[in-house]
């Protein structure tokens, strides 16, 4: 890592999941995040910056919302790791214990965080939180008309899928399932998508038609699904040759395309019902083929910083954009889109460093604590 003066922030430093073992970060994986995040941000440029665009260009940064559909094959793949790891000494309490600790510790502190800044919107700038209520403690945001923190819908199916994942593997024998049957999820998905898609009232527009499709936890397990299934098939494909790997990388692009091609324009009829499969299927591909890739150290920092701050940058780029917003004309556009991803990482850097990172430590020193618990069990006369 590049040191820190003292007149700059200092870097992020890597923190792999898992407590004293640290797994090695993998460059590809940093990559992929890092693109995620930022075709988010492009997504979600300030509107009069956004228009300022070339046609071309602003046409690619309409599309930047398919990065939450990479980030959730990414995350079923990170988690499918954990759960296919070596199995837990101390039975199905500890396995669960170990698996809540290690996902909560990591994602609950700052999105509460996040969520109080909206809470106090009222007070802090005079604006209400609109939609605002218990609901939100609990993850359920996702099966309402969301109309602040919007983002956050998403965040509701990664914690459902934290809920229900290990007691799939650990509580009912899943670890030992054939690798297929982590693809039914993908079935269901679509089922019931076509389902809802069937029995939606006639008149709604594409984007009213698309997040009832999407939002909901038991419609979009697709690319998590698939992520999981990587995971389990991991021993497999890792041994694939690299031309291998790449061919794969090369048809999940032709297949993310060909979603977006001939499901877009179709989102009030069927489209949205196959747009989230296709996407999770390219996505796939694209984790296959760089999986394994290894950046140029003069990239890998920059890119890890990225990767490290994106679920930061993801939970906060609502009010920051607001911000922006409310200051149209105060940046040319051209400065504005450099600006907003800017601030929004900025932002995400100190929240990294004031709220996740001793989160973090903290969740070491608690897996720490149970690794030494099981040894004084274990160790004779315990």
């Amino acid at each position: 890592m590049v040191p820190s003066s003292p007149s700059m922030p200092a870097p992020v430093q890597p923190h792999a999941e898992g407590g004293a073992a640290r797994a090695p970060r993998k460059d590809g994986l940093d990559a992929l995040r890092a693109a995620a995040i930022l075709a988010v941000l492009a997504f979600h440029a300030p509107a009069s910056a956004y228009q300022a665009l070339p046609s071309w260009l602003s046409a690619g940064f309409h599309l930047g919302w398919v990065g939450v559909d990479l980030f959730f094959v990414l995350s079923g793949y990170l988690i499918g790791r954990q759960v296919f790891a070596p199995a837990e000494p101390g039975g199905l309490g500890a396995e669960l214990r170990t698996f809540w600790v290690k996902r909560w510790l990591r994602t609950l502190p700052l999105y509460f965080l996040v969520l109080t800044a909206y809470a106090l919107k009222p007070w802090v700038s005079g604006t209400p939180f609109v939609g605002g209520g218990w609901h939100y403690a609990l993850f359920l945001q996702n099966f309402t008309d969301l109309r602040d923190f919007e983002q956050s819908w998403s965040l509701c199916v990664e914690e459902h899928f934290y809920l229900l994942l290990p007691l799939l593997a650990f509580g009912l024998g899943g670890r030992r399932w054939p690798a297929f049957t982590w693809l039914l999820p993908v079935g269901l998905s679509l089922l019931l998508r076509l389902h809802a898609r069937a029995t939606l009232q006639e008149g709604l527009g594409a984007s009213e038609v698309w997040v009832r499709l999407q939002w909901p936890t038991f419609q979009h397990l697709d690319g998590l699904c698939a992520g999981v299934f990587l995971a389990r098939t991991a021993g497999t494909w890792r041994r694939w040759p690299a031309r291998l790997r790449t061919l794969c990388g090369v048809l999940g692009t032709a297949m993310g395309v060909a979603a977006l091609g001939v499901c877009m324009p179709r989102l009030q009829a069927q489209g949205g019902v196959w747009l989230v499969t296709g996407l999770a299927l390219g996505f796939s591909g694209w984790l296959v083929a760089m999986e394994g890739v290894r950046l140029p150290a003069a990239v890998r920092w920059p890119v890890y910083q990225v990767s490290a701050l994106s679920y930061g940058a993801y939970l906060w780029f609502g009010p920051i954009l607001r911000a922006f917003e409310r200051r149209a004309d105060a940046l040319p556009p051209a400065l504005t889109l450099v600006a907003f991803p800017a601030t929004t990482l900025a932002v995400s850097w100190v929240t990294y460093r004031a709220v996740e990172q001793p989160c973090l430590r903290l969740r070491d020193r608690l897996l720490a604590r149970f690794t030494e618990a099981r040894r004084g069990l274990t160790a004779p006369g315990g």
